[in-house]
């Protein structure tokens, strides 16, 4: 809804329908992931992309999910991955422990760099897609996305039988997972609080 592509989930309205990954409803999550991972840090630092419709009011919901929490939002903008080192430099001379990866197709493209440039130099990621932290983030978090796209042949054939795309509901993932890379953590001298540890889906050693 954020970038007009639809109306409302439950009645889309234009010549649109599917699924939504509820991302941007996560924002707050992430700020409270932040929080336990930066523990006395009173700031929550945060890359974003800001090439892209749907970035700006990410980067709002997630600024305002960090006030609501007493902290304020250090944010870092990219454009380009060339940027990505010294962005990372300045991040780390704030205190930061680990830091939100806001969730865009630039960032999920460039996920790979962004671990490995993050691990270089001491800190850790927190990312809202789960297949991040199997791939060296410290902490993945999001929609598990295998059963999104196993529903995605059901739409198609209602579509093909006739039913119109702006009275198909846009469907929300049923399914969050909270994953923890405990090597990563292990790198990188990261003290994972007890209770994250409780709550996680799976630890990845």
């Amino acid at each position: 809804m954020a970038v007009g592509l639809i109306e409302s989930l439950s009645r889309p309205g234009q010549n649109a329908t599917g699924f939504s990954d509820i991302l941007a409803e996560l924002s707050g999550k992430l700020v409270d992931l932040a929080k336990e991972l930066n523990k006395s840090q009173s700031s929550v630092s945060y890359l974003w992309h800001t090439d892209w419709p749907d970035g700006k009011h990410r980067y709002a919901l997630t600024r305002e999910a960090a006030e609501k929490v007493g902290l304020e939002i250090r944010a870092s903008p990219i454009t380009n991955i060339a940027q990505l080192n010294d962005l990372l430099i300045t991040i780390k001379q704030r205190g930061s422990t680990a830091f939100i990866v806001q969730p865009s197709p630039f960032t999920y493209a460039e996920r790979g760099q962004i671990i490995a440039a993050a691990i270089k130099y001491g800190l850790g990621t927190i990312f809202a897609f789960p297949i991040a932290a199997k791939e060296g983030s410290l902490v993945g978090y999001g929609p598990d996305y295998l059963h999104i796209y196993s529903r995605a042949p059901i739409y198609v054939d209602r579509i093909l039988k006739g039913s119109k795309p702006a009275e198909l509901p846009v469907e929300q993932p049923t399914k969050v997972e909270l994953l923890v890379n405990l090597q990563t953590a292990k790198t990188l001298g990261i003290e994972v609080p007890l209770a994250l540890l409780v709550r996680a889906d799976e630890l990845l050693e």
